[in-house]
């Protein structure tokens, strides 16, 4: 197994599919939104050397942020924490907004 492939799988990712069209690594979050990482044209697994494109959606396929095209692991390592922090931000913003729908029994709950 190539090394970018383990690090994906330890960064929480999965390889998802959609038979006939694409392939990428993805990771949700437990509000629902999720990252899909690809190779630079968006429909395939990224070669371990990359590049790496990811795409930052909500639950709903809403766009939310696109990764610059990253050359170096470590970029797009740094893009996914970047989102990581987002989804935290997101989290807080709704709850503060609305608490009586962050209860114990959120629907945006996966846990």
């Amino acid at each position: 197994m190539p090394a970018t492939s383990r690090l994906f799988l330890d960064l929480g990712f999965q390889v998802w599919h959609i038979p006939g069209v694409s392939r990428a690594w993805k990771r949700e979050y437990a509000d629902g939104s999720f990252l899909l990482i690809t190779d630079a044209g968006g429909y395939d697994l990224p070669e371990p050397a990359g590049p790496w494109s990811g795409i930052y959606l909500s639950h709903r396929d809403e766009f939310l942020e696109l990764a610059p095209l990253a050359r170096r692991m470590k970029e797009i390592v740094r893009w996914i924490r970047h989102t990581e922090r987002l989804c935290l931000h997101r989290a807080t913003a709704l709850e503060a907004s609305d608490p009586p729908r962050c209860s114990n029994k959120c629907p945006m709950d996966r846990s």
